[in-house]
């Protein structure tokens, strides 16, 4: 009688550390992965980053005197000129790009405006598959202090073809994918001569 009780008791002690000890395997994977997710891919400029709609690649940063096309920048503020190429690598024309980049290590400052650097004109549609050499521009306080080298977080997106509230098809933010850190120029003017 003694055997069968030791043997259950056994058996239950065995079956209660191999759960436990799948439960803290699960735990540690879960954990390192959630690590692994919060690192963001450091790249270099001017390397194509895809970022589900979008592929851009960066290739410079600077302080500028004027906007793009030529107007004033507003009383008491700054502009951070970036420079890039930037392609619409979905099926549709979309204007969705304003929260593609943003600086990391400048917080709270708003979306940038786009501009064709062929003609200097705002961007407002771009078409699929159709790369355009753009420049965003950050209007920021005069008295904010800017870093010597501006870091810039790629924000990407997935597409669902059936979403959970509408069962329709979107794109949907999935968080930073990539970070550029770029030398921030002294002041510059965008204008061409």
């Amino acid at each position: 009688m003694r055997s069968k009780t030791s043997k259950a008791w056994l058996a239950k002690l065995l079956a209660g550390a191999g759960g436990l000890l799948a439960a803290s395997i699960s735990l540690g994977y879960s954990l390192y992965e959630r690590r692994q997710a919060d690192v963001v891919p450091q790249v270099e400029a001017a390397t194509p980053v895809e970022a589900g709609r979008w592929k851009v690649s960066v290739n410079r940063s600077a302080v500028g005197t004027e906007m793009p096309n030529g107007a004033k920048i507003s009383p008491g503020k700054k502009a951070i000129v970036v420079s890039m190429m930037l392609e619409n690598i979905s099926a549709q024309s979309s204007n969705l790009y304003g929260g593609l980049i943003k600086p990391a290590n400048l917080p709270d400052i708003p979306k940038p405006q786009y501009y064709l650097t062929r003609d200097r004109a705002i961007l407002w549609d771009l078409q699929p598959r159709m790369p355009e050499a753009v420049t965003a521009v950050w209007e920021v306080p005069e008295n904010v202090a800017l870093p010597d080298v501006l870091t810039l977080q790629v924000e990407g997106e997935f597409f669902k073809p059936r979403d959970n509230l509408y069962s329709a098809p979107g794109w949907f933010p999935s968080g930073a994918v990539a970070e550029i850190a770029l030398p921030l120029d002294g002041e510059t003017s965008e204008r061409k001569p």
